[in-house]
């Protein structure tokens, strides 16, 4: 009796498989929406005030209008990554941090040709530009810029929370 099936066990069975074939073809995936109508998956990854979006693209337009030597880009690239919880350098704990937007420039093909003064020069004049701009948003607490300047082979040529009152921001590229 074992090894015999019942007439009404094979019925059984194959029932189970009609319906699963059946049910599996019968159905249609849901619609998706459009990639664009969905939300972002990770907001942190962007900026979302959009008076901060504003400004960190006047930013982004204003470094990359810059010019250098013989009329060539200034820089290259020009990146403003969303605001961070800063460390500052003389401390750390909850009390040194500071909020901070990140202005990360990549040297241009115009960068090379300027002599160190002009490239103090040019640095310092980024950095107050950033921070007029952002100085406009009205923000409590201030969001102030970090500056960033890079080679395109990575290089970092220059970090700013503060400009040095001893006009030597730019390191690295002598």
């Amino acid at each position: 009796m074992n090894g015999i099936l019942r007439p009404w066990r094979i019925g059984l069975i194959a029932l189970t498989m009609v319906c699963s074939v059946v049910s599996g073809c019968r159905r249609t995936p849901p619609d998706r929406p459009a990639e664009e109508a969905l939300p972002p998956a990770y907001l942190r990854n962007r900026i979302n005030d959009p008076a901060l979006r504003e400004a960190a693209e006047q930013i982004r337009t204003w470094a990359l209008q810059q010019v250098g030597a013989g009329g060539q880009p200034l820089y290259s690239r020009a990146e403003t990554p969303p605001p961070v919880q800063t460390v500052q350098p003389y401390g750390v704990g909850v009390f040194q941090q500071e909020p901070r937007l990140s202005v990360i420039l990549t040297t241009g093909t115009g960068w090379d040709g300027l002599k160190p003064a002009e490239k103090e020069a040019k640095v310092t004049q980024a950095f107050r530009e950033f921070s007029k701009l952002l100085g406009g948003l009205k923000r409590e607490p201030a969001l102030r810029p970090t500056l960033i300047v890079q080679t395109p082979q990575g290089m970092e040529l220059t970090w700013i929370n503060h400009l040095d009152p001893s006009g030597k921001n730019v390191h690295g590229d002598e």
